[in-house]
């Protein structure tokens, strides 16, 4: 659900609503720390302010970290809207 609230996010208001925008994906695994840490970064579109009142996407897209026992920041950069998510493997891999 968060990354479909992103998607829409981006090209409803965000870097994908002008020919110019993009979206960078990119995640890595910390082997020693045992966490996942995915960044979504919008650049090139219109710019951005923090919204004027928290959305249920927004609370949505806040309450994965919780979720997974980990941390979300939402970043409005005046360059582009920064996610990041950071949360434990444990919390998103099926024990075998």
């Amino acid at each position: 659900m968060t990354l479909n609230e992103l998607c829409t996010n981006t090209t409803k208001f965000g870097a994908l609503s002008t020919p110019a925008g993009s979206v960078e994906v990119a995640w890595t695994i910390d082997e020693e720390k045992q966490r996942l840490c995915l960044t979504w970064i919008e650049r090139g579109g219109p710019p951005v302010q923090p919204p004027t009142r928290r959305s249920f996407g927004t609370r949505m897209m806040e309450s994965l970290g919780q979720q997974l026992n980990g941390q979300v920041q939402l970043s409005y950069e005046p360059s582009g809207f920064v996610y990041s998510l950071d949360v434990p493997l444990r919390s998103i891999i099926a024990p075998a």
